[in-house]
């Protein structure tokens, strides 16, 4: 609510970053590592074994007016995949960052951008994102991961749930519950960069964007920013 209505008040037009394509697009153009799209118009997916013009799909790409990002998968780091089950799906963290900028235009620089919080989205095994995830607060002055918790409470429906399900929950957890590896203690490699290469995106990018979540992965390819989210969680 808070973003909308700073939106309406100012008519940023850097709010159109939350598009996705539009984050792409832009980040590349600024020198952010967005995770890479396809250079090529359009992609044709068949199953291997139907016939008769079954099982065959076609893909026409953002970059030519499509409605598809088309992008080859990421993987997990080797620390990060130290931490998960073998089948986790790739694993971000969401880091918050704010502006000062918008208030004072005077301030110089990357002086106006700071880091508030970052949270480590540890995937469920079998997952096809990390929106199933136990979620660790991250010590953003270090990157050492703390305690951890979800929000699958948050998601029940139905008025059975209603008394019982809990309203809140406990940073209790210390260790991945399909992997069973302990993830608490746990620092994250070069999560000093990466934090930098937030804050220099949002002073390029959206400097008169009070508040931004960016997902970022640290993949087999390097650090990446996925995307940015301005009506955001902090997870």
């Amino acid at each position: 609510r808070l973003a909308s209505f700073h939106s309406l008040l100012t008519n940023c037009s850097e709010y159109k970053q939350e598009d996705k394509w539009t984050f792409l697009v832009t980040g590349k153009e600024k020198g952010v590592p967005i995770s890479p799209f396809l250079d090529v118009p359009s992609l044709v997916i068949k199953d291997k074994n139907e016939e008769g013009g079954m099982g065959i799909f076609f893909y026409k790409n953002a970059i030519v007016g499509g409605n598809w990002i088309i992008q080859e998968r990421l993987d997990n780091d080797k620390f990060i995949s130290s931490l998960l089950p073998e089948n986790a799906p790739l694993s971000t963290v969401r880091v918050i960052s704010s502006s000062s900028h918008w208030l004072d235009k005077g301030m110089k620089g990357l002086n106006s951008i700071k880091i508030l919080s970052s949270v480590f989205r540890a995937g469920r095994a079998g997952a096809d994102t990390d929106h199933s995830s136990i979620l660790f607060d991250v010590n953003s002055a270090n990157g050492v991961i703390l305690k951890g918790t979800t929000n699958e409470h948050w998601y029940k429906i139905g008025l059975k749930n209603v008394k019982t399900c809990s309203w809140s929950s406990d940073h209790d957890i210390t260790h991945h519950p399909d992997s069973k590896n302990k993830v608490t203690g746990a620092k994250i490699p070069e999560f000093e960069a990466a934090l930098s290469c937030v804050r220099k995106s949002h002073f390029d990018i959206l400097p008169n964007v009070p508040m931004v979540g960016w997902d970022v992965a640290f993949t087999t390819k390097g650090v990446m920013i996925l995307e940015v989210n301005l009506s955001c969680n902090f997870f």
